[in-house]
């Protein structure tokens, strides 16, 4: 196994809330950024990605969801056959621990631990009663028969430490006689000889190209962003951008990189009176030394906390089949809500935040390179909001997250909108504020997508189209974004694949 990044050792990886300060110190993480975007005023968004041995799932917000059952059956119906969700479930079981009740949708043997929120603080829970005051359902599985309503979320964090794939899948394999893993390894390129890939070559730390050699198949785990971004710099991808860059073309596939999605997020920040919420632990030094031994003595507080602790799916559209949104409750806030984790600090007063995005985006976008350099990051460019009824169903989520923030329980915490602030009323005024301060929810995927049509990158056996010997295995290869974060189904994918290498073999 050939990684990029370096091991794991840095302890924030392991402890939860440490996910906030991997985005700050930008240490395991490709650091990509948009093309200014034309719908977001001309703004660059920064797009985190992990560059550590379990990639993104080392440093992501650890809400582990899989998003509604319909989705994967949608992948069927664009080309990707065998990947409905009655014959994805099996692989959803088998890679999941669930520390929760017993069904028939949920696994109880699996490497990854899974379980929901074991204390909610006291937002959390008022945000789940002022949902379901405003007749949304309790959830008692999102992760089961069906993803609509209202629930804490559920977390890949297990005895109070992160349980990340590579703690899950990668430690237990360490003394396999057939593994060896070699990190900080940069891929340059597939080798393809004859119609076939046969190896990769990579940058060594001190600079040295090394070449590795498959015997049998070569798996490119990339991720959205670099995936593509090797299969281009191969030789894969559309001939005359690759001409035009002086690179030859080895297999004409010019739907790589594209169909580009992401979950576009907004944020809306509240002063909230004192609701034992991270910022004010963070500002009193005895409180913070309380949560440090809360975390070391028993596993327990702040420390054990992602992203987020709950989250609603919801209709927000006359006539809908399903919700078109996730609101996700946050129990902090930052001094400047508009911007993102990497750059804002926590606000010195009691805060809550909702993060908002649409389920299933409209809008594409696409990833291509800059250079033949390895070393040039390629140009992304979301184009978010370009399809308008994403803006439809972003405006109509606004006013719900308004309904919920003026309805009690919840209501009784909030002292002050700080984010947008009362004076945006008007859809025109609520347009404004997404255009201005929407940024990622940090999902891209689906740049290699598997189908059966001529232009799919990748069969429904994830094998590149045209080419002997190499699959791709990742976010990449989706043909639609899941409805909400997409580790799980990243997972899920990784295990039928691990399916379908042993019958090849």
């Amino acid at each position: 196994m050939l990684e990029a990044g370096p091991w794991d050792h840095n302890p924030w990886i392991h402890i939860p809330v440490g996910f906030a300060r991997l985005y700050v110190t930008q240490k395991f993480d490709w650091n990509y950024q948009t093309e200014p975007e034309a719908e977001l005023n001309g703004r660059s968004v920064y797009w985190p990605r992990g560059k550590v041995v379990g990639g993104s799932g080392s440093v992501n917000g650890l809400v582990f969801l899989r998003g509604s059952p319909r989705d994967y059956d949608r992948w069927v119906q664009l080309g990707a056959r065998g990947w409905s969700y009655d014959e994805c479930l099996p692989a959803f079981r088998k890679l999941e621990t669930f520390h929760g009740p017993d069904s028939e949708w949920r696994g109880k043997e699996g490497p990854m631990q899974i379980a929901e929120v074991p204390a909610p603080t006291p937002g959390c829970r008022a945000f789940v009663e002022t949902c379901m005051k405003l007749g949304f359902p309790r959830n008692a599985d999102n992760n089961g028969d069906w993803f609509e309503g209202v629930s804490p979320n559920q977390l890949n964090v297990y005895k109070g430490m992160r349980w990340s794939p590579a703690m899950g899948y990668l430690r237990p394999a360490l003394g396999r006689p057939n593994l060896k893993v070699e990190t900080e390894r940069l891929g340059l390129r597939i080798l393809i000889e004859g119609g076939r890939a046969v190896g990769v070559v990579v940058r060594n730390p001190e600079g040295r190209e090394e070449t590795y050699r498959a015997r049998r198949e070569v798996i490119l785990s990339a991720g959205a962003i670099e995936s593509p971004k090797l299969l281009m710099l191969s030789g894969i991808g559309d001939g005359a951008a690759l001409q035009a860059l002086g690179i030859e073309t080895k297999i004409h596939a010019p739907e790589v990189g594209k169909n580009l999605q992401d979950h576009f997020m907004v944020r809306f920040g509240f002063r909230t009176r004192p609701a034992d919420t991270l910022n004010e632990t963070m500002a009193n030094p005895l409180r913070m030394a309380k949560m440090g031994l809360d975390w070391a003595l028993s596993r327990r507080g702040h420390m054990t906390i992602g992203a987020s602790e709950a989250s609603l799916f919801a209709r927000v559209l006359p006539g809908s089949e399903e919700p078109e949104v996730q609101f996700q409750f946050v129990n902090f806030m930052l001094d400047n809500p508009r911007q993102g984790v990497s750059t804002a600090q926590l606000a010195k007063h009691p805060g809550f935040t909702f993060n908002f995005c649409q389920c299933r985006p409209d809008s594409r976008g696409e990833v291509t390179l800059r250079s033949p350099r390895v070393e040039d990051k390629p140009r992304i460019e979301a184009r978010y909001l370009t399809a308008p009824s994403d803006i439809r169903v972003m405006l109509e989520a606004a006013k719900l997250a308004r309904r919920i923030a003026a309805t009690a329980p919840f209501a009784d915490y909030i002292q002050e909108e700080i984010a947008p602030g009362l004076n945006t009323q008007t859809d025109e005024e609520f347009l404004g504020y997404l255009r201005s301060s929407g940024t990622t929810v940090y999902h891209p995927s689906c740049t290699n997508r598997m189908g059966t049509d001529d232009r799919a990158v990748v069969d429904p056996e994830l094998r590149v189209r045209g080419l002997e010997g190499l699959r791709v295995v990742d976010a990449s290869v989706f043909p639609l974004v899941p409805s909400s974060n997409i580790q799980p189904a990243v997972l899920m994918t990784a295990e039928r694949a691990a399916e379908m290498i042993r019958r090849a073999t």
